[in-house]
């Protein structure tokens, strides 16, 4: 038994994190399987046996967390900005708060309908879900079987490695069609089901402007961007390393543009500790638009992913549109797209996944790549000479 005092004073709302606090940590602790039996119990229950119901044309109905950032969010608006220009009965559907996700971003216009008001609306039609279980099952639970007993459901999804966990594969009858940014997702998924898996790619619309020099000053000016929800498998400390191996404090500059940092103050004060002595090495963690994100890519020269898995590697592609260097881990999806004479993949070795990674430690046998940090060194000095300039 554990005893405790609330000190004079003390608010009740102390007692209530402290208990959320401890519901917490015993719901991690317990094994996935048991996490996820709740919520596969409630898909059960509230969709059944869900009979498969062919592709219909009209309305089609996006659903995502648009207004939530990361490569989730920008998969869905991609995905609506391509759709909704060529199909008059598109609904887009922004579920941020419903899936207690934090508004990062705000929405680019009012035509969002919200779950309560699609909830209704029953007949013919396809549904197009830019969530990734347990997401994926919760939108489906609130819904319902009368929402979806005549659509075509079609699941938009990104993962990151060679195989996916039980839970997907729970998922995966539930949705009459998997539709996946890359050919590496296509291939984990596909081994595990008989439905149709399309790789269907971000569009990314060409940018208003792109680089015209480099090298400024001397200077080579390298770039990451993250999301710190995703901090050990984006892997900036390799990025760091490598950069710091490659260049003194007067020969390059490197940004480290952080996304959602509020959500892990804790690896984020980390970083910001660890980089404390390197002048050289800035963080950004404001929130920014898509002008002020083209102006921070065509500031710098390359950019710089030593991640250790990819679904696509979007800012990657997005370097390349904008013709920055790119110096990327050759595995994964970025390789679908990863070509050309400004173009260097970075060699590796796959290694397992650490067990204890709270994505992706309940599938079994996973791997993922860890970069060459001197060889990534290496081809960065190699571009920086490249430009006329020496130790």
């Amino acid at each position: 038994m554990v005893f405790f005092v609330l000190k004079t004073g003390e608010s009740m709302s102390s007692f209530g994190a402290w208990v959320r606090f401890c519901i917490k940590r015993i719901w991690k602790a317990l094994p996935p399987a048991v996490r996820e039996l709740p919520l596969k119990l409630l898909c059960l229950v509230r969709m059944g046996r869900r009979r498969p119901v062919q592709g219909v044309e009209a309305p089609v109905y996006i659903i995502g967390n648009f207004q939530a950032g990361g490569g989730l969010s920008r998969s869905a608006e991609l995905y609506a900005q391509q759709l909704c220009q060529a199909n008059a009965h598109c609904i887009c559907v922004d579920v941020t708060r419903e899936m207690l996700q934090s508004v990062q971003k705000p929405a680019r216009n009012d035509s969002f309908r919200s779950l309560k008001e699609v909830k209704g609306e029953e007949g013919e039609g396809s549904v197009i879900i830019h969530l990734n279980p347990p997401q994926f099952l919760w939108l489906l639970c609130k819904l319902g079987r009368k929402f979806f007993r005549s659509k075509h459901v079609i699941a938009y999804w990104a993962w990151e490695l060679e195989d996916i966990p039980p839970l997907w594969k729970f998922a995966l009858r539930y949705a009459d069609a998997v539709e996946v940014p890359s050919t590496f997702i296509r291939t984990a998924i596909a081994r595990n089901t008989e439905k149709p898996v399309t790789v269907r790619p971000h569009i990314v619309s060409p940018p208003s402007a792109t680089k015209q020099s480099y090298c400024h000053g001397g200077t080579l000016r390298c770039l990451f961007i993250f999301d710190i929800i995703s901090l050990a498998r984006k892997n900036p400390q390799a990025a760091v390393a490598a950069f710091l191996r490659a260049f003194g404090p007067e020969e390059a500059k490197l940004t480290l543009k952080v996304i959602r940092a509020e959500l892990k103050m804790a690896a984020w004060k980390a970083l910001q500790a660890q980089l404390a002595e390197h002048p050289h090495i800035h963080l950004i963690a404001e929130w920014m638009d898509e002008a002020a994100l083209e102006r921070l890519f065509l500031e710098h020269d390359v950019y710089l992913s030593l991640h250790r898995s990819e679904g696509y590697g979007l800012t990657i592609h997005e370097a390349m549109l904008r013709k920055l260097y790119v110096v990327a881990t050759g595995w994964s999806g970025n390789m679908d797209f990863m070509e050309g004479e400004r173009v260097f993949a970075v060699p590796y070795t796959l290694v397992p996944v650490n067990g204890d990674n709270e994505f992706f430690g309940n599938v079994p046998n996973a791997r993922w790549a860890e970069p060459d940090v001197a060889k990534a060194a290496e081809i960065l000095r190699g571009i920086w000479r490249g430009f006329g300039f020496s130790v």
